[in-house]
């Protein structure tokens, strides 16, 4: 029986690797029983189940301009909102309320939005 092991490859020093919308990713390497390496890739950092963030990139693959941008902008539209958090702690405190059931802050606009879900209002902040 075949078996296998992932190991993480550090950066080299001024070496720049790819980002997903949670940040910097690492450089993975499949490694096979009796120490035969596999090709490298890089994918998310902060996630180890890809159904949480599905970022994938063979460390040799060539990216095209136009797939870089798609990815910056995916990038864009999955990453919190600084802003929105600024806007949230501007509220007043019978305003701040929080979802329990998808785990994120709501402002006033997205009150009526979400009715089958658990809200509570916010205590402290």
């Amino acid at each position: 029986m075949d078996s296998f092991g992932i190991e993480v490859i550090l950066p080299e020093e001024g070496k720049t690797t790819p980002r997903c919308p949670h940040g910097p990713t690492l450089l993975f390497e499949k490694v096979e029983n009796g120490g035969n390496k596999g090709r490298r890739f890089y994918a998310c950092s902060a996630c180890r189940d890809r159904k949480d963030c599905g970022f994938f990139q063979w460390e040799d693959e060539k990216v095209s301009k136009d797939r870089m941008l798609a990815r910056e902008a995916e990038m864009l539209s999955k990453r919190p909102r600084f802003t929105q958090f600024l806007q949230f702690a501007s509220l007043p405190f019978i305003e701040k309320k929080f979802c329990e059931d998808c785990q994120i802050l709501l402002l006033p606009a997205e009150h009526t939005c979400v009715t089958s879900y658990v809200i509570t209002r916010i205590l402290t902040l």
